[in-house]
């Protein structure tokens, strides 16, 4: 894993840590906490939520603090997730670091418990609304694509898609990962922008590579405008070319 260290004052000044005003929502996000591991993460149900019908779930998964946490996450899907129904949960991890130097024996752990607290957090929202379970998005920002990757590719029959949003990788954890014929066929979609921080674009390109070497034939990946900077939109609109089709809006 590639330390930034040398790159943290040009971090601060980097639009992905900026969260820009949205669309006011007629309801507000909730934090919750799940039961099993008590891990904290913040909801948020569309006004219009009804049980008479299964829902799209969004788990969002926050970059390295202080430049990004759950709230921040949480924050930039809410009034997406109102206008396009579907529900989103952003929960508080401990793996994404991508700035100060990790033990990465610690941080393999903290991977493997952020995995298991995801992975909980699905099951408790979902026995509380009525998910889809064909129409649930993974999708990580910066160091939140650590644990994306690893959550994602270790469990791909539990979600729909993976999308990274100018993420960072590791090629270490690619290696610990027994890629699954199923793990093969999720989707997977990548994106940077062309103002990001070198290591964002080395690292977005080195995990297409990976994937796409070891067999991941739906990754794809894309060059954008701008640098660092949350787009949850572009997200969404990659993960509709798979949701079924009475979720596509």
């Amino acid at each position: 894993m590639r330390q930034f260290v040398t790159l943290l004052p040009v971090w601060l000044l980097l639009g992905g840590c900026y969260v820009a005003p949205g669309t006011p929502t007629p309801v507000r996000y909730r934090q919750m906490a799940e039961p099993t591991g008590g891990g904290a993460y913040y909801i948020y149900v569309p006004s219009y939520y009804s049980a008479d019908r299964d829902w799209p779930l969004v788990v969002t998964l926050h970059g390295t603090n202080p430049w990004d946490d759950y709230d921040r996450q949480i924050r930039e899907w809410d009034s997406l997730a109102e206008e396009k129904g579907f529900i989103v949960v952003a929960p508080k991890l401990q793996s994404p670091q991508g700035v100060l130097p990790n033990i990465r024996s610690r941080w393999f752990r903290h991977l493997a418990e952020d995995e298991r607290r995801i992975l909980a957090l699905i099951d408790h929202v979902s026995g509380d609304y009525r998910v889809d379970p064909r129409a649930i998005l993974l999708t990580g920002f910066s160091a939140g694509g650590y644990p994306m990757y690893h959550t994602g590719l270790r469990n791909p029959q539990r979600f729909s898609m993976l999308v990274a949003r100018n993420c960072n990788s590791d090629l270490e954890l690619f290696e610990r990962i027994a890629l699954t014929e199923a793990a093969r066929k999720l989707p997977v979609r990548i994106y940077w922008g062309k103002a990001d921080p070198e290591p964002i674009q080395d690292e977005s390109w080195q995990a297409f590579r990976y994937l796409r070497n070891h067999g991941c034939v739906r990754t794809y990946r894309r060059e954008i405008k701008g640098g660092h900077i949350r787009r949850p939109e572009m997200a969404y609109e990659l993960w509709r070319e798979v949701l079924p089709a009475r979720h596509g809006q």
